[in-house]
């Protein structure tokens, strides 16, 4: 069987199963280190999509992976905190969607990339429960700009003081229906999901089993190695998709 039919010309076959097991790897550590394996899937993505994908496709790739943690965690989940955040979300969608379709390639890269490295050496600022709409509408411009916006959202969520379960399933919730609406406004605007739609199943499905086994394991020791290898690997990762986006713009 030809197997390249079902992925999109620009994927080839071994790609394809790296992103898969990739995606395992980074629900793991999002669930078990509470780190940032939405921006480490950013990164690896970016490595075989075509820029115009690499936040779309992220973004549904998110959407399953996030959707996993609330499923093994749902008895955790608070609507009244989840509730404003999820209107911010949808009022945030609209005008990321009104945004993003103004820019290029190129302008999309270089702030991916700077937003990567402002996560990994800059402070955002603390936010409390009544700021929770306010949250949602500003970390879904940002998601749909520059597409890992899990950092802005850990953060608000830090400041309400949950036990570190019901963080990651809080942060789940709100993570998914970010990039629920994300992923609604990226297809009104003519994104063709469809081409990634199989692989992109693939991989969440994939995905939930690291979801799982980190939702077992819940990671205390190590989490400062574990942190360290992370913030080399997103600094590489950051600058490379940065050099890409300047190349772009014909700026290198």
């Amino acid at each position: 069987m030809e197997y390249s039919i079902l992925l999109p010309q620009t994927i080839s076959i071994n790609s394809a199963i790296f992103l898969i097991f990739f995606n395992f790897l980074t629900c793991f550590i999002s669930t078990a280190l509470s780190l940032g394996g939405g921006m480490l899937m950013l990164v690896g993505l970016s490595f075989i999509l075509p820029t115009t994908a690499l936040i779309p496709v992220h973004g549904l790739v998110q959407l399953g992976s996030n959707f996993g943690r609330i499923f093994v965690s749902i008895k955790d989940l608070d609507k009244k905190i989840i509730l404003p955040f999820v209107i911010g979300t949808i009022v945030g969608s609209l005008f990321g969607a009104n945004i993003v379709d103004y820019l290029s390639p190129g302008v999309g890269q270089v702030g991916v990339g700077l937003f990567i490295l402002y996560s990994l050496f800059g402070t955002f600022p603390p936010l409390g429960r009544k700021y929770i709409l306010v949250g949602g509408i500003a970390t879904t411009i940002m998601s749909m700009l520059f597409g890992a916006s899990g950092p802005i959202v850990s953060t608000l969520i830090r400041n309400m003081g949950f036990n570190p379960t019901k963080h990651v399933t809080i942060h789940g919730a709100f993570m998914t229906s970010q990039h629920l609406f994300k992923s609604i406004g990226f297809f009104f605007i003519g994104f063709a999901f469809q081409e990634y739609i199989l692989l992109v199943a693939t991989m969440i499905f994939v995905g939930f089993f690291g979801t799982y086994f980190g939702k077992k394991v819940l990671i205390s020791k190590g989490k400062h190695y574990f942190q360290k290898v992370l913030t080399i690997i997103l600094l590489l990762g950051g600058i490379r998709i940065i050099y890409l986006g300047l190349q772009n713009l014909n700026l290198l």
